[in-house]
């Protein structure tokens, strides 16, 4: 439990940056996973492949809220084998690089469970404290907690700072932007909603009644991610994105695991080392980004990043073709 016994800018602030953190940890995860489906054409690719997209959002949203507190994101090469500040061990880290299995998909569905399940479990952190409570139990938690901090510092102790943050969606129904305390919430619900799911007076069951009056397993219509680039040059479509990622990994776990490949470890493989190089110029290219680059146009730097983010993709998915598990640390 923290030690420290008020809220400061600092703290809130660090939060705001781990937050930014959580959400690049989860895609080398995702896409190790994704990539080791042989059939790219599965619907268990494409539900993914759709999460992989909307945690891309998600850490546009987060790097946005840490110019807003004044502060800018970090991004280093994810180490797999240590666990992140101020969330409990495992929520989100010491995940194994596995293929689409059992144990893989059960380490998704942990990172992505809805505070009501947690709640329900008894595993859950006091939220609205005076003071901070971590380490926290869930991603949520931490969001929630980060609120709690912004009102105790004082919302006008930040200068809520719009220069250098980035849009590269169009279309949403929530602010990318964040220029208030209130479009920091909107921000955080929207990433929350697609996560963990939202509240709704709908009751729509999972697609295979694994849970079937659990409301949070929808997310709401004004959160649903629409994936259309500003100037068209990239438009996926979200597979069940009516459902948030719990409930989408839910879906595969009960219609089954299709084939996949498996691997042994071998870091020095030429792939994998052409991998961690990508995935360096990727992390360089988007702190770039949110530090206020004026060496490239900001549409052109995230079209880079975009690039690197299909060559890591494409590296990873080359390992596993070779028997290889892709190595990303």
């Amino acid at each position: 439990m923290s030690d420290s016994k008020v809220w400061t800018k600092k703290i809130v602030q660090q939060h705001a940056k781990v937050a930014a953190d959580v959400e690049l940890y989860t895609i080398p995860f995702y896409t190790t996973v994704m990539t080791s489906i042989k059939d790219v054409n599965s619907e268990a690719y494409k539900i993914i492949q759709g999460i992989l997209i909307e945690e891309m959002m998600h850490l546009q949203l987060a790097s946005n809220l840490c110019v807003a507190l004044d502060t800018t994101p970090q991004f280093n090469s994810p180490n797999f084998h240590c666990d992140i500040p101020y969330l409990k061990p495992g929520v989100v880290l010491n995940a194994d690089m596995e293929p689409l299995n059992e144990n893989s998909l059960r380490v998704m569905l942990a990172i992505e469970t809805p505070e009501s399940v947690l709640a329900g479990n008894g595993d859950s952190t006091p939220n609205g404290n005076d003071t901070p409570q971590y380490p926290y139990s869930s991603i949520g938690e931490m969001y929630n907690a980060l609120f709690t901090g912004i009102e105790k510092v004082g919302p006008e102790q930040f200068s809520w700072n719009t220069d250098d943050q980035h849009q590269f969606w169009v279309d949403q129904g929530y602010p990318q932007i964040i220029s208030t305390p209130e479009e920091a919430r909107q921000a955080v619900d929207a990433i929350e909603a697609q996560g963990e799911g939202g509240h709704t007076e709908q009751n729509i069951n999972d697609p295979n009644q694994a849970s079937n009056s659990d409301n949070f397993l929808i997310t709401p219509e004004e959160y649903q991610m629409n994936n259309t680039a500003p100037d068209g040059s990239f438009h996926i479509p979200i597979e069940l994105k009516k459902y948030c990622h719990y409930g989408r990994l839910l879906h595969i776990k009960n219609t089954g695991i299709p084939e996949t490949y498996t691997g042994t470890d071998n870091p020095t493989y030429k792939a994998n080392k052409e991998l961690r190089v990508k995935l360096a110029m990727m992390l360089g290219t988007l702190n770039m980004l949110w530090l206020g680059d004026t060496f490239m146009p900001p549409g052109a730097r995230w079209g880079m990043a975009l690039q690197l983010m299909r060559d890591v993709g494409s590296l990873a998915r080359e390992c596993w073709e070779n028997g290889v598990v892709p190595d990303w640390s």
